[in-house]
């Protein structure tokens, strides 16, 4: 798509302010590319294609130092990408009102993009820029499966008021897009660390799995090589989280509303219990890496447990898999998930299990 000058309804963040450079920061860049590789073998791969979807966000964002930081440490190839709505403002309309129509907004939009990647990027080849026009979502996983990226990252878009972080485009992609999908919160105190010039590393990353759910081995350990992964990387504390519900009503004497729970019944949660802790603990005994690992069973709803345990580790960023079958479809979620996902006010990263096919096609 051709470019032009920015027009002066392109963003504020595009047309003032100070330009600020990423410039990733080498030191350590083999070892953890080493780490990265070494668990690709059986879990994810280094990433060698990012897509980082701007969705209108067209200034700095800690998820655009990330990707950046990324496609830095593993050489790997970066795409900037943004999606013009499709208006189905008829021709009349927009020349009676001087209008611009969607190749005119598409145009601006890549403006925007390319001056984004001229002050935001160094230490990197110039990065593809790719806008196009429709639904957002739809456009992005199309683009994931016509151009192999192996690697999704954007801002988090949280509507004012809507009392969750993530937004419809965000929801979509976490249930459909075939490929792990980062979706950052920006940080309160800023996009950047002024001491660094990149993005904040991760203090604390939680690794939400259920190491008991048949099936589910290879995705769990996925999932705790990539958080592993990522804890190295920044240099943060790794935290593993498994809830567990009892399987009947009551649980026992201990609960607040007394019930006919006897022994016999205190006896079989706890062996239920020491099921989901030896589970756990096998999991935990297979990390890789030089980072170590704490790990959290936590007893109550999955969802409700999974959030309070991050939040009360102020944790980061969540790692997780949206499905746990390859069969489900990606157009409905597991409720797990979907219940951590209306709730998170923290970064998450979601991975797909192996096999998943997204309902999008690129038809």
């Amino acid at each position: 798509m051709a470019t032009r000058q920015a027009s002066t309804s392109l963003p504020q963040t595009v047309r003032g302010g100070t330009p600020v450079k990423w410039r990733a920061q080498t030191q350590d860049t083999n070892r953890f590319g080493a780490l990265w590789t070494r668990i690709a073998g059986e879990t994810m791969r280094q990433p060698t294609n990012i897509l980082y979807f701007a969705d209108g966000v067209f200034g700095p964002t800690r998820a655009l130092g990330r990707a950046i930081d990324l496609a830095c440490r593993h050489r790997a190839r970066l795409t900037l990408m943004d999606v013009t709505i499709e208006t189905g403002i008829g021709a009349e309309l927009i020349k009676r009102y001087g209008l611009d129509d969607d190749i005119q907004q598409s145009e601006q939009r890549y403006a925007a993009l390319s001056q984004l990647a001229s002050d935001a990027i160094a230490d990197l080849p110039p990065p593809r820029l790719r806008v196009t026009i429709g639904h957002p979502f739809i456009e992005v996983i199309q683009a994931v499966l016509r151009d192999g990226h192996d690697l999704v990252i954007k801002p988090a878009r949280q509507l004012p008021g809507a009392g969750r972080l993530f937004g419809s485009n965000d929801m979509h992609l976490l249930r459909k897009c075939p490929c792990p999908v980062w979706i950052d919160r920006e940080s309160e105190r800023g996009e950047l660390s002024p001491a660094s010039a990149r993005p904040s590393p991760c203090q604390r990353v939680v690794a939400a799995v259920d190491p008991v759910a048949p099936g589910t081995e290879a995705l769990n350990a996925r999932i705790l090589d990539t958080a592993a992964a990522i804890a190295e990387q920044d240099g943060a504390e790794l935290h593993l989280v498994h809830a567990w519900q009892p399987p009947f009503p009551y649980a026992g004497p201990a609960d607040a509303h007394p019930t006919p729970a006897g022994p016999s019944l205190t006896e079989a949660f706890g062996r239920i219990e020491r099921v989901h802790r030896d589970a756990m603990d096998s999991l935990i005994a297979t990390t890789k890496g030089a980072v170590g690992c704490d790990g959290h069973l936590v007893r109550g709803a999955p969802a409700t447990e999974v959030i309070a345990c991050a939040n009360a580790l102020a944790a980061d960023l969540l790692v997780m898999s949206t499905l746990s079958r390859p069969r489900e479809s990606g157009l409905f979620i597991g409720t797990t998930a979907e219940d951590i996902l209306q709730t998170a006010m923290l970064s998450v990263l979601a991975l797909k299990p192996e096999g998943f096919v997204s309902p999008v096609g690129l038809g």
